[in-house]
């Protein structure tokens, strides 16, 4: 965000939102210092009226909160950015078409030039006259290079603002496919990515599965240790997950504490060892707060694991593995179900 205040207002709303920050346990980074900058300055209605109505119903400020106001609000409009693309993409073609035609122009001038000078070299003139011609024709040729360098100079800064151009569509697919608490993809992605996977399947066989994950009693950790360190685990479980996978294997945060990994060729049993493996991780790690070095003690996982089926939609493949998800949250937490199991019995994992 860009801001116009004087030094005397931002100093004043920097202070208010960092006293806002500290109230409700806030990380204080710039996502949510300009979510609350936007509040306390009163530069955004819409904005404002959502946060005082959470306040209004004494419900909790939560980081997770504070991103969705960031993403809605505040984050550049995707489609504004693309827009502005497209304007200053037809304004670089339009400036090379001229170019274009502005050489093409002085080629046929050129070329006319040198159809008269043919037309003067008559058999009676003078060495004098000859040489005038030649002249002539000399100080026209190394204007038409002189023309032709310049074209190319043109074209190539044109090229190169293309090239920028081109760099910040790469950036903006990247920034609307990431999550911005962990780094890791998000739902947006999960979207796209199904639709190439299952299009893979549907073309040449093969398995996709997917694993839900979901970070048993999540709020406890945040209502005992702070958004902090809850923010903090979050991000320590999506490192964990992504280095749990290789190859074409997809990590996302499908939202909250929830996250989605996506198999493509790894059969249903495959995906079940992956998830039993991921369990057994965290049920063996020490969580240890580094501004304290307290031990806050263990943080498990529950999942759910579904294997894709022909034709159907991301949402019923989710709903599916869910159903799994619900089902180990219900029958003890830390451990992984498989959607099988809901017709076959209970499959409880170490």
């Amino acid at each position: 965000m860009h801001y116009s205040d004087s030094l005397e207002q931002s100093s004043e709303y920097l202070r208010m939102a960092i006293s806002h920050m500290g109230r409700f346990q806030i990380p204080y980074d710039p996502t949510n210092y300009s979510v609350w900058y936007e509040y306390v300055s009163g530069k955004n209605e819409k904005l404002r009226v959502d946060i005082d109505t959470i306040l209004a119903e004494s419900k909790c400020i939560t980081p997770e909160f504070m991103t969705r106001l960031y993403e809605k609000y505040i984050a550049i409009d995707e489609k504004i950015i693309m827009e502005k693309i497209r304007r200053e993409l037809r304004a670089i073609l339009e400036k090379i078409l001229h170019h274009i035609a502005d050489a093409e122009g002085q080629f046929k001038n050129f070329s006319d030039v040198i159809e008269r000078y043919s037309q003067d070299l008559t058999e009676d003139l003078d060495i004098e006259s000859v040489a005038r011609v030649v002249d002539g024709i000399l100080s026209e040729s190394k204007n038409i290079v002189l023309s032709g360098a310049q074209l190319q100079e043109r074209l190539q800064a044109s090229t190169d603002e293309v090239e920028k151009l081109s760099r910040n569509i790469e950036q903006i697919r990247e920034q609307a496919t990431t999550d911005l608490l962990t780094g890791i993809k998000n739902r947006r992605y999960l979207v796209n990515v199904f639709s190439e996977e299952a299009r893979r399947v549907a073309e040449n066989g093969g398995d996709l599965c997917l694993i839900m994950a979901d970070i048993d009693h999540f709020k406890r950790i945040n209502d005992t240790y702070g958004h902090l360190m809850g923010d903090k685990v979050l991000k320590t479980t999506a490192e964990v997950l992504k280095d749990s996978v290789k190859g074409r294997d997809h990590v996302v945060r499908y939202g909250g504490e929830e996250f989605v990994i996506l198999l493509p060729d790894t059969p249903l049993t495959g995906a079940l060892i992956l998830a039993d493996k991921i369990c057994g991780y965290f049920k063996n790690l020490n969580w240890k707060r580094k501004d304290t070095s307290q031990f806050i003690g263990p943080v498990h996982l529950s999942f759910g694991v579904a294997r894709y089926r022909e034709n159907e939609t991301l949402e019923k493949l989710i709903q599916r593995a869910d159903r799994a998800l619900y089902h180990s949250k219900h029958t003890g937490r830390c451990r992984v179900t498989c959607e099988t199991d809901l017709d076959t019995g209970d499959r409880i994992t170490a």
